[in-house]
Protein backbone atom coordinates (compact mmCIF):
# COMPACT_ATOMS: atom_id res chain seq x y z
CA UNK A 1 0.00 0.00 0.00
CA UNK A 2 1.27 3.19 -0.85
CA UNK A 3 0.79 5.08 2.03
CA UNK A 4 1.13 8.75 0.19
CA UNK A 5 -2.21 7.96 -1.73
CA UNK A 6 -4.05 8.24 2.11
CA UNK A 7 -2.72 11.72 2.51
CA UNK A 8 -4.26 13.31 -0.50
CA UNK A 9 -2.00 12.18 -3.15
CA UNK A 10 0.83 14.72 -2.13
CA UNK A 11 2.14 17.26 -4.16
CA UNK A 12 5.68 18.39 -5.26
CA UNK A 13 4.95 21.73 -3.14
CA UNK A 14 2.98 19.86 -0.24
CA UNK A 15 5.44 17.03 0.11
CA UNK A 16 8.41 19.58 0.52
CA UNK A 17 6.10 21.55 3.11
CA UNK A 18 5.64 18.31 4.70
CA UNK A 19 8.99 17.33 5.01
CA UNK A 20 10.14 20.59 5.94
CA UNK A 21 7.83 21.10 9.11
CA UNK A 22 9.03 17.34 10.20
CA UNK A 23 12.73 18.88 10.28
CA UNK A 24 14.21 18.07 6.49
CA UNK A 25 16.42 19.95 4.54
CA UNK A 26 16.65 20.26 0.94
CA UNK A 27 19.87 19.58 -0.46
CA UNK A 28 21.60 18.85 -3.58
CA UNK A 29 20.80 15.03 -4.40
CA UNK A 30 17.59 15.13 -1.92
CA UNK A 31 16.47 15.79 1.21
CA UNK A 32 18.49 15.74 4.29
CA UNK A 33 17.50 14.75 8.26
CA UNK A 34 19.65 14.12 11.24
CA UNK A 35 17.86 10.37 11.40
CA UNK A 36 17.21 9.28 7.79
CA UNK A 37 19.98 10.78 6.29
CA UNK A 38 20.32 12.52 2.39
CA UNK A 39 17.47 10.57 0.80
CA UNK A 40 15.29 11.74 -2.69
CA UNK A 41 12.30 13.19 -2.04
CA UNK A 42 9.78 10.40 -2.67
CA UNK A 43 11.90 8.06 -0.35
CA UNK A 44 12.09 10.84 2.22
CA UNK A 45 8.12 11.24 2.06
CA UNK A 46 8.21 7.75 2.72
CA UNK A 47 10.00 7.16 5.84
CA UNK A 48 8.59 10.22 7.37
CA UNK A 49 5.12 8.87 6.53
CA UNK A 50 6.00 5.72 8.19
CA UNK A 51 7.36 7.29 11.30
CA UNK A 52 4.43 9.59 11.98
CA UNK A 53 1.94 7.41 11.42
CA UNK A 54 3.87 4.36 13.30
CA UNK A 55 4.09 6.99 16.26
CA UNK A 56 0.20 8.24 16.32
CA UNK A 57 -1.01 4.48 16.00
CA UNK A 58 1.23 4.26 19.36
CA UNK A 59 -0.74 6.64 21.02
CA UNK A 60 -3.96 4.51 20.13
CA UNK A 61 -2.26 1.12 21.89
CA UNK A 62 0.49 -0.37 19.21
CA UNK A 63 3.40 -0.96 19.87
CA UNK A 64 6.48 -1.17 17.29
CA UNK A 65 7.74 -4.67 17.33
CA UNK A 66 11.16 -3.90 14.83
CA UNK A 67 12.06 -3.07 11.68
CA UNK A 68 13.00 -5.06 8.41
CA UNK A 69 15.94 -5.23 6.46
CA UNK A 70 14.47 -2.80 4.09
CA UNK A 71 13.70 0.14 6.96
CA UNK A 72 9.53 -1.16 6.76
CA UNK A 73 8.10 -0.99 10.51
CA UNK A 74 6.73 -4.04 12.15
CA UNK A 75 3.79 -3.01 14.52
CA UNK A 76 1.97 -5.41 17.28
CA UNK A 77 -1.23 -4.74 18.95
CA UNK A 78 -0.65 -4.22 22.28
CA UNK A 79 1.65 -6.46 24.14
CA UNK A 80 -0.21 -9.50 23.09
CA UNK A 81 -0.69 -9.01 19.22
CA UNK A 82 1.02 -11.09 16.38
CA UNK A 83 3.92 -8.78 14.61
CA UNK A 84 2.21 -7.19 11.24
CA UNK A 85 2.80 -4.47 8.86
CA UNK A 86 1.82 -0.50 9.41
CA UNK A 87 -0.59 -0.80 6.76
CA UNK A 88 -2.02 -4.05 8.32
CA UNK A 89 -2.24 -1.94 11.22
CA UNK A 90 -3.99 0.96 9.62
CA UNK A 91 -6.46 -1.48 8.13
CA UNK A 92 -7.12 -3.14 11.94
CA UNK A 93 -6.99 0.21 13.71
CA UNK A 94 -9.62 1.93 10.84
CA UNK A 95 -12.14 -1.11 11.16
CA UNK A 96 -11.89 -1.11 15.30
CA UNK A 97 -13.04 2.30 14.78
CA UNK A 98 -15.48 1.87 12.34
CA UNK A 99 -14.08 4.32 9.79
CA UNK A 100 -12.46 3.79 6.12
CA UNK A 101 -8.73 3.26 6.15
CA UNK A 102 -7.87 5.98 4.38
CA UNK A 103 -10.32 8.64 6.89
CA UNK A 104 -8.13 7.15 9.39
CA UNK A 105 -4.66 7.40 7.87
CA UNK A 106 -5.71 10.74 6.86
CA UNK A 107 -6.30 12.06 10.23
CA UNK A 108 -3.01 10.82 11.66
CA UNK A 109 -1.02 12.10 8.91
CA UNK A 110 -3.20 16.09 9.93
CA UNK A 111 -2.44 15.28 13.42
CA UNK A 112 1.07 14.46 13.01
CA UNK A 113 1.58 18.14 10.89
CA UNK A 114 -0.38 19.74 13.65
CA UNK A 115 2.03 18.66 16.09
CA UNK A 116 5.00 20.08 14.34
CA UNK A 117 3.77 23.31 13.56
CA UNK A 118 2.77 23.38 17.31
CA UNK A 119 6.11 22.30 17.96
Amino acid sequence: MKLERHVGGLSLARKANYLRARGWREEDGGWSSEIFGLLPMAKAVHHQLTDDLSQALRKRGWLVAGFSERGYVKMRDGEQGKPCSLPKALRTQARREKRPVAELTYELFLAALLEAEGA
